[in-house]
């Protein structure tokens, strides 16, 4: 901050450091930071603590309408990358505006200064909670419209109004092919090709309106005949049918520049006859090599039963990092919420994952946050 000085020196001087560096922070003699960027040095990754790093992984949920102590500890004391509002934290525009500016506020004034990811799942349809933002049509009903456009408008309007609040990510579009079981209108459609242009065009709209994105539910939830917040869906596709079928719309957003894709929690045999998607190093790395996606990978929710198995959240946790997971959502009370950080920085001090790896994710989450700008709104 520039303050006047009393002498005329002193103030002649500080005319010359104003005309050089100005009062934004620009440094006398270099280049002015840009306002997109974190401040401290160029790689604030390299600079956190396994503590810090694990905390950026972490979407977690919050239990009203106003910020508690429980989410204040996850922000203050474990560094979380992230919250996630459902239905029940968001009455009206100022009500959420408030909300999301405190916990900003709160992870800005806390070391290392990250800025939070507050996401939704705001899809238009039957899955659409932020109230003061318009209605829109299901998935369903754009893809029988054949109109890329009218997704991508959709989802810009949905972005623009999302971000009145500060809410700066919708964990949309879905990308899966077919009506299947927890999808139905939610789809797009049955065709690939028609998911793919539908589901490209939503993501090129989020991006228009700054809004960060995520394709889901990697490989496909469309087949499913059961509910991954119920159960662990399995679905029989052969490598050909998966290749051909299930793959292409999340190939199309990943060509479309998505930065996010959220791995689900369903078990398909032909990629890995073990592990949901969400805790499978095989389906991670078909995303990776595949289809090319150098993003954030970010799971479904761990507090689903698809997820647990009959297990713990931390577990889960532990699971979807080692398979290779970039960012975990995790909607269980804060108990669980806390367990799950803690077992994940057990498993990295141990060795059980490598930091090398985590520092990746870290790196790849916060280079998103400087991509759409998170710093310069806060």
């Amino acid at each position: 901050m520039c303050r006047p000085r009393g002498a005329l020196r002193a103030a002649a001087l500080l005319g010359l450091l104003l005309l050089l560096a100005g009062c934004s922070g620009g440094a006398v003699g270099g280049e002015a930071r840009d306002p997109g960027k974190p401040a401290g040095g160029e790689d604030p990754v390299g600079e956190m603590s396994v503590r810090e790093m694990v905390g950026q992984m972490f979407v977690v949920s919050l239990g009203g309408t106003r910020s508690d102590y429980y989410i204040e500890k996850m922000v203050r004391e474990r560094n979380v990358g992230g919250v996630l509002l459902f239905g029940y934290n968001m009455r009206s525009l100022p009500q959420v505006r408030r909300l999301t500016g405190e916990l900003q506020r709160l992870s800005m004034a806390t070391e290392p200064a990250v800025p939070l990811l507050v996401a939704v799942d705001q899809e238009g349809g039957e899955v659409q909670s932020a109230p003061w933002v318009s209605p829109q049509p299901s998935a369903a009903e754009i893809g029988a419209s054949g109109d890329p456009e009218a997704a991508r408008r959709v989802a810009r309007r949905i972005g623009s109004e999302l971000l009145e609040a500060g809410v700066n990510t919708d964990l949309a579009p879905v990308v899966d092919t077919g009506f299947g079981a927890a999808i139905g209108s939610r789809s797009y459609g049955e065709n690939p090709e028609l998911v793919s242009r539908m589901g490209s065009a939503a993501v090129e709209g989020f991006r228009e309106a700054g809004v960060i994105s995520a394709a889901k539910h990697f490989p496909n939830h469309g087949p499913a005949t059961s509910d991954s917040h119920t159960g662990l869906p399995i679905v029989d596709h052969d490598m050909d049918t998966v290749l051909s079928r299930d793959l292409p719309p999340f190939a199309a957003a990943v060509r479309a520049g998505v930065p996010m894709v959220m791995v689900g929690h369903l078990l398909y045999p032909a990629i890995d006859q073990e592990n949901p998607a969400s805790m499978s190093p095989q389906a991670i790395r078909l995303l990776r090599e595949r289809l090319g996606f150098d993003g954030v990978v970010i799971t479904d929710d761990l507090a689903m039963a698809g997820a647990r198995q009959g297990g713990s959240v931390a577990r889960a946790a532990v699971r979807a990092v080692s398979a290779g997971a970039d960012m975990l959502i995790v909607s269980s009370p804060p108990p669980q919420q806390a367990e799950a950080y803690d077992a994940l920085v057990r498993a990295v001090r141990s060795g059980g994952i490598p930091e090398r790896q985590v520092r990746a994710s870290v790196r790849r989450i916060v280079e998103m946050k400087e991509d759409y700008n998170l710093y310069a709104r806060h």
